[in-house]
């Protein structure tokens, strides 16, 4: 159901690239897009210009330079504000940064990765941020993007686990879930967030790459 009388702002959530080194447990470590990762961002997003223009209004972006470098970038050819959020940046991953799944199962079995991805709300990497803290940062981030005056359409650049706990906020979902949705590199959502007399709904729309 939409509503005729509502103020809407829309929000896109784009996923980075592929990084250099390939797939691993990141996290954190600030690595920057390889030349594939590159092409895959700038292909998701120019298919939305409308005669050589994008529909957006800002850029918000994690700090992290897989996501800052590609939004400055976008910002600087088309013109638009970039705003680098810190809270934006990706779960940290503790003792797992940097690693590959071989490389953390090899060194300590499977048993608390499994737990990790079956129960995250449990159980955290060791010495990394637990999902409590980062599922609180995101909803003061979330809270901030919807004060965007109605009508503004801003592009969000951020990573797996910051767009799906994003995605959880719209949705309500338990905490649990909050890694359930294995978004591939470059993948975009859109989330249209209506204000009417009956209150705010949120409506979210699956672009794909």
């Amino acid at each position: 159901m939409r509503f005729s009388d509502a103020s809407a702002t829309t929000i896109d959530l784009l996923r980075h690239g592929e990084p250099v080194g390939g797939r691993m447990l990141r996290g954190s470590t600030d690595h920057p897009l390889s030349d594939t990762g590159w092409q895959q961002v700038t292909d998701t997003v120019m298919r939305h210009t409308v005669e050589g223009h994008l529909p957006y209004d800002a850029i918000v972006t994690s700090p992290l330079m897989r996501c800052r470098e590609f939004a400055l970038w976008l910002g600087e050819e088309f013109d638009l504000p970039v705003q680098v959020e810190d809270d934006l940046a990706e779960l940290h991953l503790g003792q797992w940064e940097g690693k590959t799944y071989a490389e953390v199962t090899a060194a300590e079995g499977t048993a608390r990765m499994s737990a990790f991805w079956h129960k995250p709300a449990e159980v955290a990497p060791p010495d990394g941020e637990t999902l409590q803290a980062f599922d609180a940062r995101l909803a003061e981030v979330w809270r901030r993007l919807l004060l965007q005056p109605p009508g503004q359409h801003v592009l969000v650049v951020a990573h797996l686990f910051v767009c799906n706990g994003l995605l959880r906020q719209v949705l309500e979902q338990p905490l649990s879930r909050v890694l359930a949705m294995d978004l591939p590199y470059a993948a975009m959502s859109r989330v249209r967030h209506e204000r009417h007399a009956l209150g705010d709904t949120s409506f979210i729309e699956w672009i794909g790459r």
